[in-house]
């Protein structure tokens, strides 16, 4: 395998090293490639080759901009393969134990500051609009997945749970006219400790971005569904990332779309562990379910809508 890899790449690097990484439920495949001097990371998209074209397309919006992302050092259209800068393995879900989680939401906050200023909406980008069947078709990896685990088979529970979902989404006015990166998660964000400020933040895996609404990174960096940490700084970040961004809506509007799309966001994510479990045969996603549960039902509690807090209260939270 790793001398098909070799084959496929210039002959800058036949003398380099190739280590394969562990990709987890990604259908990317990663390889290191090192020498004495030198390491760098080669993403193999062909698995998914609208994938590759998805990432050259948004990183050619990012590269303009003041962030850190790998820089490509060379790519393959043909074989749909890229070799990039290796930002190095101080993952921010790896090291909350030896670096302060303020500093750290800090450096990736100012990136989203950023992002928001500085990508204004723009259709020529060919970026997909976040819109109602999307949304439907996110929420209802609960019912399809989630359901028949914790053995609930009712077809009109089915019913309620998207007709209370759909209402809430009617009854708030959504713009999705803002540079998402879809998910600014921790394990996605790697400090690069030798640079300055918010470029301490280096950002992976942004081949999902779409138009969408500004609060969807916060709350994805913010309430991270894979790991529990403090929420202590939440409110000050919420408030901090709302004034240094441009928004038309009121703080009460944002924050209400806040707590709403992080509680559907996390709806999805109930579904797909289990989903990831099964189809992958990797138990270990359903360690996620308890962190994600815990995640919800604060969100949704906080969401202001009645009918949602009734439904997860009666159906979800309580068995």
């Amino acid at each position: 395998m790793y001398l098909n890899i070799s084959k496929k790449i210039s002959e800058d690097f036949k003398n380099f090293k190739i280590d394969k990484i562990e990709s987890g439920a990604s259908n990317k495949i990663f390889y290191k490639l090192w020498d004495e001097f030198n390491s760098y990371i080669l993403v193999d998209f062909n698995c998914n080759p609208d994938e590759y074209n998805n990432y050259i397309k948004i990183y050619e919006i990012l590269i303009k901009i003041n962030i850190s992302i790998p820089k490509i050092i060379h790519k393959y259209d043909h074989e749909f393969i890229i070799i990039c800068e290796n930002f190095g393995n101080l993952r921010f879900d790896n090291i909350l134990k030896d670096y302060k989680l303020k500093d750290l939401l800090n450096y990736a906050v100012e990136t989203l500051i950023v992002l928001n200023n500085s990508i204004e909406f723009n259709k020529t980008y060919n970026i997909p609009q976040y819109n109602y069947e999307e949304f439907k078709s996110e929420i209802m990896e609960l019912p399809e997945y989630y359901f028949p685990y914790i053995k609930i088979e009712n077809k009109d529970l089915i019913e309620e749970f998207l007709y209370v979902w759909q209402s809430a989404f009617n009854n708030i006015e959504f713009e999705f006219k803002n540079f998402i990166h879809k998910d600014f998660n921790i394990n996605n964000l790697i400090l690069l400790p030798t640079k300055k400020n918010h470029l301490k933040c280096g950002v992976i895996d942004f081949q999902s971005a779409f138009w969408g609404e500004n609060s969807w990174d916060l709350f994805s960096l913010l309430e991270d569904s894979r790991k529990l940490f403090s929420d202590a700084h939440n409110e000050y970040f919420i408030k901090y990332f709302y004034s240094k961004t441009s928004n038309q809506a009121k703080f009460k509007e944002f924050i209400n779309k806040y707590y709403f799309l992080s509680s559907s966001r996390h709806t999805r994510l109930l579904g797909r562990w289990v989903k990831l479990a099964r189809d992958l045969d990797q138990k270990w996603y359903l360690d996620f379910i308890n962190p994600t549960l815990h995640r919800l039902k604060k969100n949704i509690n906080l969401s202001n809508n009645k009918n949602l807090i009734n439904f997860y209260n009666k159906f979800i939270f309580n068995l």
